[in-house]
């Protein structure tokens, strides 16, 4: 995969990071032995869990957010709306090398 450097630089080589992926193809890139690693199931329930989520499909955004730490990201390979994610409650978007990188500043809706 060709965002693969960019993505390993963005999560960091920090020991003990959660990172959930959507799917085996994104875990096999991103797995190191100081990463704790999780492929996300469709029936997303966990809260606050996750620094980083990486996304390679559409899936509904509400989950992911919840799953994510305060000051987490997702790093998706898809494009979401701006106002949906917005609205959903992630902040700094910013689209670089054909990834959205969202920020989780705060859970004020943690739905």
């Amino acid at each position: 995969m060709e965002n693969g450097k960019l993505i390993n630089e963005i999560i960091g080589y920090e020991p003990n990071i959660n990172v959930g992926v959507t799917s085996e193809a994104l875990k096999s890139l991103v797995e190191d032995e100081s990463r704790n690693i999780e492929i996300l199931d469709k029936n997303l329930e966990a809260k606050r869990l996750y620094h980083f989520i990486l996304c390679d499909e559409k899936r509904e955004v509400k989950p992911l957010f919840r799953a994510l730490r305060n000051g987490g990201y997702l790093i998706s390979l898809v494009d979401f709306e701006d106002d949906m994610l917005y609205d959903t409650g992630f902040s700094a978007l910013n689209r670089m090398d054909g990834l959205l990188i969202a920020k989780k500043v705060h859970s004020w809706n943690d739905w």
